[in-house]
């Protein structure tokens, strides 16, 4: 019922793992979900452009810039053991990193340092969570807190993106400041200056629901059903309903989970209704863009983005 979290970090690890980790995310909706069985295909070819971006925002963690962090890291490591030759080298080099930044992009006021994904996965249908919440509530009822909290700890869909970026305005000037202490013998001070030169640092964490990404899959798969030229009408309508009915079940879930209120979820699933009367009609076209457009708005709405 609930997946591991899977975490991906900066580096090659993030391109290998990534392709495995995704993709098992997404397929696990074909396998566990007891609602109508449709193709992982399309779920799969949206793991695949998820992917991608996230590939492209790994390339902007720039290897000075995570360089430069991990010499950060690595130099007060060094002062908590009273080793200030070791300091001292690491932050010297360091500041040859952010120079190179600062040359490289002068107009920028942060560089991304560091990156990293957290995937965790509840891949059961609404029914299955519905008698889990329940299940959660009787012990809570009971005042069984630990057993209850057990289970409410696994009630998650999610991908986590968090990103860390460096201040270029104030970082270079804090680690030369750090540098004068270590030289002037004062290592206490220039280790409290490194600790908080760290807590500078620009950190983004963006959460993004994954049963809605599944259900906008499935409903945009839905639409293209509609016009398959190789089915008949009662087999294409056939086709779209259980696309359809599969999306909701996604939307449900999340709604479970807590990604949004029931009011947030309730114009999709009047829509969703209205579709089934309109399949192969002229109102077929404007009433999917419709549903499209609002998915699209829930989906921003509830990504949650944490600083």
């Amino acid at each position: 019922m609930i997946k591991p979290i899977h975490k991906l970090t900066t580096c090659t690890a993030l391109i290998v793992v990534s392709a495995i980790s995704f993709s098992d995310v997404f397929a696990e909706t074909e396998k566990k979900s007891t609602t109508p069985v449709v193709s992982a295909a399309p779920i799969n070819n949206s793991v695949d452009n998820r992917r991608k971006a996230l590939l492209e925002k790994n390339k902007k963690v720039i290897v000075e810039a995570r360089d430069a962090l991990s010499g950060t890291e690595e130099a007060l490591m060094a002062l908590d053991k009273n080793d200030s030759k070791t300091a001292l080298a690491t932050l010297q080099d360091v500041l040859k990193k952010l120079d190179t930044l600062l040359s490289k992009n002068p107009a920028s006021a942060i560089i991304t340092a560091d990156f990293e994904a957290d995937i965790i996965d509840f891949t059961g249908d609404s029914k299955t969570l519905e008698q889990t919440v329940k299940q959660a509530d009787e012990l809570l009822d009971e005042g069984k807190l630990q057993d209850a909290r057990a289970i409410l700890a696994e009630l998650a869909s999610e991908m986590r993106i968090t990103t860390v970026d460096i201040p270029l305005g104030t970082y270079p000037a804090a680690i030369k400041q750090a540098i004068s202490l270590v030289e002037a013998g004062k290592t206490d001070e220039a280790a409290q200056s490194l600790d908080a030169v760290l807590n500078t640092l620009v950190e983004v964490t963006e959460i993004i629901p994954l049963p809605v990404l599944r259900a906008e899959v499935l409903l945009s798969e839905a639409s293209e059903l509609e016009h398959k030229t190789d089915l008949s009408k009662e087999t294409s309508r056939a086709e779209v309903l259980k696309y359809l009915e599969a999306a909701k079940d996604n939307l449900k879930v999340a709604e479970l989970l807590g990604y949004g209120t029931q009011e947030d979820y309730q114009p999709i699933y009047t829509i969703i209704a209205d579709i089934k009367d309109v399949i192969h009609t002229e109102k077929s076209a404007a009433t999917w863009a419709k549903l499209k457009q609002e998915v699209v708005n829930l989906k921003n709405k509830i990504t949650q983005t944490k600083k």
